[in-house]
């Protein structure tokens, strides 16, 4: 399964990027698979720089970061996949990346904005489209990392919910690599009349978690300030995959295979830019792996913990969860090969949340508030961390329990 015309855009406006910020040092100019390919030479393997490599077949697109790579690098990789491995293109890290290049990658991939989604996936709400929501029930989508509200929702039939919710359904488009969740929450209510006065429902997946969480704590005065008035009250929230208590892939000694699963995924998956994964893999090795932006997903992060003392709008008898336990090793991903392990996370995990880790601290929730793909001791090799929304049992789940 080779890279999708998408995908191959996405990879080529990660580099257009690269190219305009002065950090591309040389890239493959053909995309596609090419019969013949020689192996990796060791010389373009160089310590001290980042390394795009695309596996010939199927399209996969891994890194190899600074440090990882030596003289047995492009032998390594050869002999990992019958030489199979295609350095796509060699970055150098030398250049320190700013805000500025940051945004510009992000707003590459989309602006930040609240859609509304009865004109579909494209159009951002009008000051006029907001303020008829006014004091009425809206449901509000807030997707995850590197990806989009088309990206993460966009297998959900949106008629019944626009139905149920009388058109007032919104996405909200946010950056996910160079802003924090709490950065995210203010933005969002930023965008909101002063006087909304929303009764909200949320839908979430992902990093989503933290940005909704952070949008209804009370433990953080200038975004509780900002939330009054244009908010009223909290309805039911649907935590999908969400990463509530983070993922330890994102603390700072593993984000190297954070990246490379986020690059896996986001090579088959409109769920995550592939652009943006480049974008994050060259501002943490540019700015280094304690990025605000990156240390805010980690398992423990000072979010997470502020968030988990802090009272909260969300009520346990109105939040919904699903979750999926992920047999990476018995699976299509796992044969389309990548430089990851197949063991990255000891947990049941989805690939990037742990299963337990969707669940808000001390949640109990009713069997009907649970939707789980596998279970703690029991993996399946069919729903990973990008998939939830195009299998039945979710869209069942959202449509049986919203509105």
């Amino acid at each position: 399964m080779p890279l999708t015309p998408n995908k191959q855009a996405e990879l080529q406006r990660a580099l257009q990027d690269a190219m305009a910020d002065h950090a591309l040092l040389a890239a493959m100019p053909d995309l596609q698979p090419m019969a013949g390919t020689p192996p990796l030479p060791a010389g373009l393997i160089a310590d001290g720089e980042l390394h795009i490599v695309r596996h010939k077949v199927s399209g996969c697109v891994q890194f190899v970061f600074p440090g990882d790579a030596g003289p047995a690098t492009g032998q390594t990789l050869a002999r990992q996949s019958g030489w199979d491995w295609i350095v796509q293109a060699t970055i150098n890290t030398a250049a320190q990346m700013t805000q500025a290049m940051i945004d510009k990658i992000e707003a590459h991939h989309q602006p930040e904005r609240l859609l509304a989604l009865r004109h579909g996936y494209d159009q951002t709400a009008t000051t006029a489209e907001l303020g008829a929501a006014r004091g009425h029930k809206v449901l509000l989508l807030v997707h995850g990392v590197f990806s989009s509200t088309r990206g993460a929702f966009g297998d959900l039939d949106l008629q019944p919910l626009l139905e149920r919710y009388e058109g007032r359904v919104f996405g909200y488009d946010h950056w996910t690599i160079g802003r924090t969740p709490q950065q995210n929450a203010m933005n969002l209510l930023h965008r909101l009349p002063a006087n909304a006065n929303w009764e909200v429902d949320i839908l979430c997946h992902s990093r989503g978690g933290l940005v909704v969480r952070s949008l209804l704590t009370e433990g953080m005065a200038d975004i509780a300030r900002a939330r009054a008035g244009r908010i009223a009250k909290v309805g039911k929230v649907m935590f999908v995959a969400a990463a509530n208590r983070g993922s330890p892939l994102a603390d700072p000694d593993e984000i190297k295979h954070f990246l490379n699963v986020a690059a896996l995924l986001a090579s088959f998956s409109g769920g995550m830019g592939l652009d943006l994964v480049i974008g994050l893999a060259r501002m943490v090795v540019s700015l280094g792996f304690g990025q605000p932006s990156v240390q805010a997903l980690a398992s423990g992060s000072a979010l997470i913990e502020l968030l988990n003392r802090s009272g909260t709008l969300l009520t346990s008898a109105s939040n919904y969860y699903a979750r999926a336990n992920f047999d990476y090793g018995d699976s299509v991903l796992e044969r389309a090969g990548s430089l990851i392990s197949n063991a990255l996370i000891d947990s049941a995990n989805d690939m990037v949340v742990p299963y337990d880790s969707v669940l808000l601290p001390e949640a109990a929730p009713d069997a009907d508030h649970m939707l789980s793909f596998g279970s703690a001791e029991q993996k399946q090799a069919t729903v990973w961390h990008t998939d939830f929304f195009r299998q039945p049992a979710t869209r069942d789940f959202v449509l049986r329990n919203l509105a």
